[in-house]
């Protein structure tokens, strides 16, 4: 059963939760609304520009974010690798929705970790430096400015949202 948190906790994680779950988006549309009804090959497709990231390589560094702070909240020492989050090794609509279901899998288990207990927002989040409130906004805004460049790329590809 989730714990009462003091009230800005309670709004950022309210505000995580409305920037991730399907119609529920803060002024637009939510992570999930963006990558509603893609195929796979519409997830892989990239801008010809170098460095350039899909879709689904998107979605995977996204869940590996959110799966390094699952982690950390367990006790992990785990180190946070830049290259291996942006690594998608398979393909194919099984795989892709795979990767969608494993995206709502590891948002729903940080959030029911980060309601468990009582967060104090200016102590260090587990295993880093940085303010757990620090750690939480990032991460809020962290799904923002991604689910921003999904909508984009939707667009490229003529898919309307």
């Amino acid at each position: 059963m989730p714990k009462k948190q003091n009230p800005q906790t309670e709004w950022l994680l309210k505000a995580m939760e409305l920037a991730f779950q399907k119609k529920k988006g803060l002024w637009a549309h939510s992570m999930l609304d963006a990558l509603e009804g893609l195929t796979a090959e519409q997830a892989a497709w990239k801008p010809r520009k170098k460095g350039a990231h899909s879709i689904w390589e998107i979605v995977h560094h996204a869940t590996y974010w959110k799966d390094f702070l699952v982690q950390r909240l367990e006790g992990s020492t785990a180190k946070f690798s830049d290259e291996e989050s942006w690594t998608v090794s398979e393909t194919g609509e099984e795989a892709w929705a795979k990767a969608i279901a494993r995206l709502k899998r590891t948002h729903n288990k940080l959030m029911r970790r980060l309601q468990e207990g009582k967060l104090d927002l200016d102590k260090p989040f587990p295993g880093e430096k940085m303010p757990t409130g620090e750690a939480l906004l990032g991460t809020l805004a962290h799904d923002l400015y991604h689910t921003g460049q999904i909508a984009l790329l939707r667009q490229m590809q003529g898919i309307e949202l």
